[in-house]
């Protein structure tokens, strides 16, 4: 399943009650991408080994992605991590 790593930058919500992620990903050699993955209810948010709401995602924690590209080939979340030691206080 492909994965993408990077900071999260927002969470949002579309009128469709649709939830999206935007996350930033730096690639080597220094260039920024921004990559936005909708987030369905059965998408598994984790931080660590404990499930949490992704409401409680904070701006700048580090996230690895897994998605699998769905209907109209958007990028759907399977799986959204956050370590937990990295997680903002």
């Amino acid at each position: 399943m492909p994965t993408i790593w990077g900071s999260l930058e927002r969470i949002e919500t579309v009128r469709s009650n649709a939830r999206w992620i935007q996350t930033r990903v730096t690639l080597p050699g220094g260039s920024v991408i921004r990559v936005r993955t909708c987030v369905g209810a059965q998408a598994l948010v984790a931080r660590g080994i404990e499930r949490v709401d992704l409401s409680t995602l904070c701006a700048g924690e580090l996230v690895e992605v897994s998605f699998h590209y769905g209907r109209d080939g958007l990028m759907e979340a399977e799986t959204i991590y956050i370590q937990p030691e990295h997680a903002a206080v």
